[in-house]
């Protein structure tokens, strides 16, 4: 066996990946990292920015995604706590935009909340 130390886990920033819940189980807030990040929908985007949260069917599964207001895809919402909920708020007709935190060519951190009506 090797000695040494393990190697230092990466920690994620305050509040990433949890979800916080409010007066009902729609009321979610949570800050995730986009998945599938397409570098040609994040140019032009920048801290403060909102996206909008869509529910895309696909073939026996449903999928969230964050877009710009003209409708490009920049990511996906995936792997985190709370995405059945998410999911199934989407489905009910419930909107989600998606403020930008820190955005570059491939990654984009989003902070989740239910939208105004």
């Amino acid at each position: 066996m090797g000695g040494g130390l393990p190697p230092k886990r990466r920690r994620m920033p305050y509040g990433m990946g949890q979800v916080r819940t409010g007066s009902d189980e729609c009321d979610l807030t949570f800050t995730v990292d986009l998945i599938g990040v397409r570098r040609d929908a994040t140019r032009g985007l920048q801290a403060g920015d909102v996206l909008e949260v869509d529910l895309v069917a696909g073939a026996g599964a449903s999928t969230a995604v964050c877009r710009t207001a003209d409708g490009a895809t920049v990511g996906a919402l995936a792997a985190f706590r709370g995405l059945v909920s998410l999911l199934g708020c989407l489905d009910q007709g419930v909107r989600f935009e998606a403020l930008i935190e820190d955005v570059g060519a491939t990654r984009c951190t989003v902070t989740v909340t239910r939208a105004e009506t």
